[in-house]
């Protein structure tokens, strides 16, 4: 292949052709083609839309307990009564329940995504009748 020069005279660089038949005449980029498999099928609304909202549940889930635990930790530096460490406990096991149930949510399709996304819902609405409003 030549190469042009830029000083203007033309040049040899090199014996190997890029140009447009690289792969060859017969390449058309099907022998990585497996007709057999099929992609993967969206989700649908209902599934989608119970993993937007277990998702916003999921961290207001995560914020309480960061707000419960940073409220014990001040209350204890400051010998003042806080949460309590059963309200602690009860938080990152509420917390960690909710994280294990939307990753599975957001992994799974189909009526697992769902139940897991209603396990998130259902883990904070006990969290929040047994700590927040009992």
């Amino acid at each position: 292949m030549r190469s042009w020069d830029p000083r203007g005279a033309e040049s040899r660089s090199s014996d190997i052709d890029y140009g447009s038949s690289y792969y060859g005449d017969e390449y058309d980029g099907r022998e990585y083609y497996n007709s057999s498999f099929d992609a993967p099928r969206r989700a649908g609304a209902v599934v989608r839309a119970g993993r937007v909202v277990s998702g916003v549940v999921c961290g207001a889930v995560i914020v309480l307990t960061v707000v419960v635990c940073v409220a014990q930790y001040l209350a204890g530096r400051r010998d003042v009564p806080g949460p309590g460490t059963d309200a602690v406990a009860a938080h990152v096991v509420a917390t960690v329940v909710a994280i294990v149930a939307q990753l599975v949510a957001d992994r799974r399709r189909g009526a697992m995504s769902l139940l897991a996304a209603c396990v998130v819902i259902f883990t904070a609405s006990i969290l929040m009748f047994t700590q927040w409003w009992g």
